[in-house]
């Protein structure tokens, strides 16, 4: 069953959507079939699935089905049910978050059944919402011009010619158009960045520009925000048009859903880091402010969920800067909201390194000695860490340890992600003839200097070669 659809779906309900699930499920408007409720009980009475055995295919059957033979056919056909069900709850879910679409679909209904009165009350009621959230993204665009065509249906319906206006319906559709396709642009400069794969967009997003450009968007956040993120991104001297794009933001900042405001605050701050790589230095902290400001607005929580790679990015942020206690404060305010399974092991981690770049090297020993790092990742900088400890407090008996099974830990993974191993291999091949040497032996350890300088890839080596020099 864990192959299954369902399976996958189903586990990536919250124990409150699976609880709302129970109403559908049981709700004759969605299901008449009591071996759907069945299935549903034994599913939500036993997630999380921590063992296996508990959804194999035989063991689910018999708990529906009892003193029944297994018959794969009707538990596929069982499984297929419930899956419509919790696909049925789904899209009402989506329904209920958007409550102007909403609107838009009882205006659509009633202009079709010629309720004429209740339709204006409606058509109304729905403007006036749509005006009052406060958002005015590209789904605003289309939801005016979503209710403009309803009210064009419904004029036709009725034979009248003056219930809408064309210039409204018009530059409805338009901002919708240019929003979306300007948002895509960026996208696509940033995936190019990655990817190196090349789209064939010119022609279009040339004529966007254009449009944009001889027409009047400053008033409309959604074109305006994004235009001055795509010239950031691709004009020779951006930095205007990146200051521009910063100003833009501050001002409409709550103009855009958290959702669309990450985007941006995300190419922000990835032109930040980019700059800052090339040595620009006040890049860094103007990448920092854009994390703080992001996690200020709520930008940076999906579903009320931090991702556990932005949490490590803003903490290495933070560190670089040396502004130890907001990042103290930081690790423990934003500590649930890290994906659960991922919590302890994320908290420990960045912990670990915020006591090490303080530093405090014993409460960061400790951490990094007693925690499980799941992720490769974590892994290969936690063992880095422990080592660059154990030379800096002369823990010799603990690297002579730590080197052999590090070495170890190396060969057992076929990819460790964007480091080479040979530059793992030869931090190990380095702190191993660190440890061979006499301290006081000058020449061997000039000569083992010139040897780390000559070699091309060795991890860490800006501290190898400092910790050399300082010997």
């Amino acid at each position: 069953m864990q192959k299954s659809r369902l399976y996958e779906i189903f586990t990536t309900l919250t124990k409150t959507e699976q609880r709302e699930l129970g109403k559908f499920v049981r709700s004759p408007v969605f299901n008449q079939r009591q071996d759907v409720v069945d299935l549903y009980d034994y599913l939500y009475q036993n997630s999380p699935f921590k063992d296996e055995r508990t959804v194999h295919r035989e063991r689910v059957f018999a708990a529906i089905f009892s003193n029944e033979k297994f018959d794969a056919a009707k538990f596929d056909y069982t499984m297929s049910f419930l899956f419509t069900v919790v696909k049925d709850y789904l899209v009402h879910q989506e329904q209920e978050a958007d409550p102007i679409g909403q609107g838009v679909l009882l205006t659509r209904a009633l202009r079709k059944r010629n309720l004429g009165r209740i339709f204006e009350k409606e058509l109304k009621t729905t403007e006036k919402n749509l005006d009052n959230q406060p958002f005015r993204d590209a789904e605003y665009h289309f939801h005016s011009f979503q209710l403009h065509l309803e009210k064009h249906s419904f004029a036709k319906q009725e034979s009248r010619t003056s219930m809408t206006s064309f210039q409204e319906f018009s530059e409805a559709l338009t901002h919708y158009f240019l929003a979306k396709k300007l948002w895509e642009a960026c996208t696509l400069v940033t995936h190019r960045a990655v990817s190196k794969v090349e789209f064939e967009d010119g022609a279009v997003i040339a004529a966007v520009l254009q449009l944009v450009e001889h027409g009047s968007y400053r008033d409309t956040p959604a074109v305006n925000l994004y235009y001055h993120c795509y010239k950031a991104l691709t004009e020779q001297d951006s930095l205007p048009w990146f200051e521009a794009l910063r100003s833009l933001m501050r001002q409409h900042r709550v103009s855009l859903p958290p959702s669309e405001a990450k985007d941006l605050y995300l190419v922000a701050i990835n032109y930040c880091i980019g700059r800052s790589n090339r040595g620009e230095r006040a890049f860094l902290q103007e990448a920092f402010e854009l994390y703080k400001e992001g996690l200020a607005a709520g930008a940076f929580l999906d579903n009320n969920t931090l991702s556990r790679f932005t949490y490590n990015n803003i903490t290495m942020a933070g560190l670089l800067l040396k502004d130890f206690a907001w990042v103290e404060n930081f690790l423990h305010e934003y500590r649930d909201f890290i994906e659960p399974k991922y919590r302890e092991s994320t908290f420990n981690y960045n912990l670990a390194i915020f006591y090490f770049q303080k530093p405090d090297y014993e409460r960061a020993m400790e951490l990094l000695q007693q925690a499980d790092f799941d992720d490769l990742n974590h892994n290969l900088s936690a063992r880095r860490m422990l080592l660059r400890i154990y030379f800096e407090q002369n823990e010799r008996e603990a690297l002579s340890s730590l080197i052999p099974s590090f070495k170890n830990f190396i060969y057992r993974h076929r990819e460790l992600g964007a480091v080479p191993k040979s530059s793992y291999l030869n931090l190990l091949r380095f702190s191993s003839r660190i440890l061979a040497i006499d301290p006081n032996d000058k020449e061997l350890i000039g000569a083992l200097k010139k040897d780390v300088e000559a070699t091309e890839q060795v991890a860490e080596k800006a501290w190898l070669l400092g910790f050399l020099a300082h010997d």
